[in-house]
């Protein structure tokens, strides 16, 4: 249930901003939104409002950006993830486009990204690299910035991602060295690489109902569940990537913060195996699988 003042939400008159910020950011708080008053200003950005301060903006706000704004703040207190309705999200250095029924990118996969990027200049001439389940296209979007003579194949299984992808891709300029395809992991996928990336889903079905409700309620299961146990995807991935991982190559899989003796005793248990670890993200929690192979 939203909690809200209705003649501020379907009122038709024009009020001043600082009166409507001031509204959506006790507004959101009220229904729980822990920045609210960040939010309230990213959603009047997203309304089409000018920055909130300066003399400019004591007058009456226009209707039609006043009716998007209020609409944008009702969503939000009803837990619609913040990115679908400003329709971008920033990860490393580039800012995303993401639209409702794609995964929306978070910080700890940045912290795959950091370590992919390391790894990086460590690879032969020209490498390729493979991002399973792309998603909206962060990580390959990033390591492509890591190489200028790399080449990335990202790949998904939902069109809503695929479409997504290509979108980033298109609009940053990097049709060149990222191609996107369709895939079910590595059913579409030949040949070999010299660095694999995936944020695969890792949550265990019956887990899902005690997630965030943005997550939850909005973002697409296909990215979220895992079976029974939350390691269904890793363990497709796993036993994939023998005949996908060139000599010496590397692989970088996120994984549940729980997950990590489960994961390495999987990673283990696959033929060729040269080393495998757990890195912990910035919070201390397990968080990327590193694995080579010969």
């Amino acid at each position: 249930m939203v909690h809200c003042t209705r003649n501020l939400v379907t009122g038709t008159s024009c009020r001043q901003t600082p009166e409507l910020l001031q509204w959506a950011t006790a507004l959101l708080h009220r229904n729980g939104i822990e920045f609210s008053r960040k939010e309230a200003y990213q959603l009047w950005e997203a309304a089409g409002g000018q920055p909130p301060w300066g003399e400019e903006h004591r007058g009456r706000v226009a209707r039609d950006i006043g009716a998007r704004f209020r609409r944008l703040v009702v969503a939000r207190c009803r837990r619609v993830p913040l990115a679908y309705l400003t329709r971008s999200v920033g990860f490393m250095d580039l800012e995303l486009v993401v639209r409702p029924g794609v995964f929306v990118p978070r910080p700890e996969t940045e912290e795959l990204a950091e370590m992919a990027l390391s790894i990086m200049p460590t690879l032969p001439r020209e490498p390729r690299v493979l991002d399973l389940g792309t998603g909206s296209g962060a990580l390959a979007c990033a390591l492509a910035g890591g190489r200028e003579d790399a080449h990335v194949l990202a790949v998904d299984v939902a069109p809503r991602a695929l479409a997504c992808a290509r979108n980033n891709v298109r609009r940053l300029g990097l049709g060149a060295r990222v191609e996107v395809r369709r895939s079910d992991w590595f059913s579409e996928v030949d040949g070999r690489f010299d660095l694999i990336t995936a944020n695969p889903p890792y949550i265990a079905a019956g887990e899902l109902p005690m997630l965030q409700p943005e997550v939850c309620r909005h973002e697409p299961r296909v990215a979220l569940d895992a079976g029974s146990d939350g390691l269904a995807a890793l363990r497709s991935i796993l036993l994939g990537m023998p005949s996908h991982l060139e000599s010496g190559g590397h692989a970088l899989l996120e994984i549940g913060h729980a997950q990590a003796r489960q994961a390495r005793t999987l990673a283990n248990s696959m033929p060729g195996l040269v080393e495998t670890k757990v890195h912990n993200d910035i919070g201390g929690r397990a968080r990327i699988l590193a694995v080579r192979w010969t």
